[in-house]
């Protein structure tokens, strides 16, 4: 990992966690009933989550995000529940398992962001798997799917080592199953690709059309129309000019010059789904 980024997760880490202590400072002694907070937050909380495959600009969402007032924005929060999120797809019917879970990692955020008159988002797409589990604890939750074209994914995937147990987040990326015989690197992050959106499609069928949007990072790059559509489906009221800028502003770009690959074809039906082809 780059030291400028290890030096940024370490400024965030210790912000968040002494802003958290100011926080249960404030609190302590002037909580009329303490018992029925979870209730409450869970029922009166609106939280936003972003699905995705990851590697789709959800940083450039996150920056749009920020040009609205009254939010909490995490974009690479902690605990990142990486492993969770593996074990939840797996077992897509131990509900009970992964509300615990999703509980146990991200409760306490959402509660101070309550408390604090700030409403949750989060663009991080270690919560995809999650979804069921979020929507369910939380009536008033919203959620975009955020997808990008999988030439520009597998090759991102391909630039991140991924399926080359090399890096520590293979142990959380779930995995073809053997019988498919799916051994190339390139043809791994196509069925992931995938299999993400698959599940992020079943979920949304369950949930509800007033609960989800659907956004390619294609459009959102390029167009301030889909930019500003974002927005006002969350009832954000950012400026377009405000918005024009970040557009504009290049962020997360990688050092490393991308290599389109080749890979099956046959492993992302969905492609035709959201891009025609």
């Amino acid at each position: 990992m780059r030291k400028d980024k290890l030096l940024k997760e370490w400024f965030e880490f210790n912000r968040k966690y002494w802003k958290a202590l100011k926080l249960r400072s404030k609190l302590h002694g002037h909580l009329s009933n303490s018992a029925g907070l979870p209730d409450a937050v869970l029922a009166d909380a609106e939280p936003v989550f972003v699905l995705s495959t990851g590697r789709v600009g959800t940083m450039l969402l996150t920056r749009l995000f920020e040009l609205e007032n009254g939010l909490h924005i995490e974009h690479e929060a902690l605990p990142e529940m990486l492993y969770a999120g593996k074990l939840a797809y797996a077992e897509p019917a131990n509900i009970e398992f992964i509300k615990g879970a999703f509980m146990a990692g991200r409760y306490e955020a959402i509660r101070d962001c309550q408390i604090s008159n700030l409403r949750y988002v989060e663009t991080n797409n270690r919560l995809t798997f999650f979804a069921p589990a979020m929507a369910a604890l939380f009536p008033n939750a919203k959620f975009i799917h955020l997808l990008r074209h999988p030439d520009s994914f597998v090759s991102s995937g391909i630039q991140r080592n991924w399926y080359t147990g090399k890096t520590i987040t293979d142990e959380g990326r779930i995995a073809p199953p053997k019988e498919l015989g799916i051994e190339r690197q390139q043809d791994k992050i196509a069925w992931l690709w995938n299999a993400t959106n698959a599940f992020i499609e079943e979920f949304k069928v369950g949930a509800g059309k007033d609960r989800t949007l659907t956004v390619r990072s294609e459009d959102l790059f390029s167009n301030a129309e889909e930019a500003e559509r974002i927005l006002n489906w969350l009832d954000f009221k950012a400026d377009k000019t405000s918005i024009k800028k970040v557009l504009d502003t290049p962020v997360n770009t990688s050092r490393k010059k991308k290599i389109s690959q080749e890979y099956n074809p046959d492993l992302t039906p969905l492609a035709k789904k959201y891009y025609g082809y």
